[in-house]
């Protein structure tokens, strides 16, 4: 009976060590998750950069631009962390890292390089274009905010990323099957403006055919349904891309890839630029301090 009760607590030991050593580890992993998430990524904001590898950004909590590394704009602590079975885990940013970022990043380098000049792009780069621009329309945390005015009220964490994955996956199941037109853009030769971007920066535009002419569009910000949007043929997702480049992607492929990039009047760019700033939430940014103004 003893030599039963002895093993029988030695057991016990074991088993009580064996499970502070699974919870040790469970913290372990916890404390070694990727936190900083960016939902503005550096690769992005890279395309801003001035030949310090700086950008401008103008908070909307602050009087004046600031000279800032992208590092330290656009993150947001544990924003892509999500909870399974009572575990947390950074496998969203994991994805973000691995199959969009990682690819964009070259693609976005050689625009910036090239700018005006960029010419030549593979099917295999649109893809990487397409799916960037798809994450980015849903990553934000302004459009966690828009998600939350939907809901009526605040949402948690997991269910910002569940909503987040099944529209980025709506939009590229959708252009999969129905290949859009990419439409690329400069300012240049005009040197008097450039693109900016913000926290929010792809601007999803729903052109409304109308048989009585009038002689100016008025552009109107609302929240609305990212389904019915891409089944309108006349839906177009604008982002910049740098200073020099913005891209359009629109309604349904017609083989005829706009490239090199098509000249904007400075009065489209800056009405590009003031759609932006119309939908920032916290920031906008620039490669110039003059761009923010």
């Amino acid at each position: 009976m003893f030599a039963f009760c002895s093993s029988y607590g030695v057991l016990d030991r074991v088993s009580g060590i064996v499970q502070l050593y699974i919870l040790e580890q469970r913290f372990l992993g916890m404390a070694n998750l990727k936190r900083n998430n960016h939902d503005l990524p550096q690769c992005y904001q890279k395309g801003f950069t001035n030949s310090a590898d700086q950008v401008w950004v103008k908070f909307a909590d602050k009087p004046t631009p600031e000279l800032r590394n992208p590092a330290s704009v656009g993150r947001r602590r544990s924003l892509y962390i999500r909870e399974h079975n009572g575990v947390e885990n950074d496998e969203v940013e994991d994805f973000f890292s691995q199959n969009v970022e990682t690819l964009f990043a070259a693609l976005s380098q050689r625009i910036k390089d090239e700018r005006e000049k960029f010419s030549e792009i593979s099917g295999t780069e649109l893809g990487i274009l397409g799916r960037f621009v798809a994450s980015q329309t849903v990553r934000t945390l302004a459009h966690k905010q828009c998600i939350e005015e939907q809901a009526g009220g605040p949402v948690d964490r997991n269910t910002f990323l569940r909503v987040m994955g099944r529209k980025m996956w709506t939009m590229m199941d959708v252009w999969l099957k129905n290949r859009p037109k990419f439409y690329f853009y400069t300012p240049l030769p005009y040197v008097g403006e450039h693109f900016i971007t913000g926290d929010n920066p792809v601007l999803v535009i729903q052109m409304n055919e109308n048989q009585i002419w009038v002689p100016a569009d008025t552009p109107n910000i609302v929240i609305t349904d990212l389904g019915r949007i891409l089944q309108n043929p006349n839906h177009g997702f604008w982002i910049s891309l740098s200073p020099y480049v913005c891209v359009s992607i629109r309604g349904q492929w017609d083989e005829k890839l706009r490239l090199p990039p098509e000249t904007m009047e400075p009065r489209n760019v800056r009405l590009f630029n003031s759609l932006v700033r119309g939908q920032s939430k916290d920031f906008i940014l620039a490669r110039d301090k003059e761009s923010l103004n």
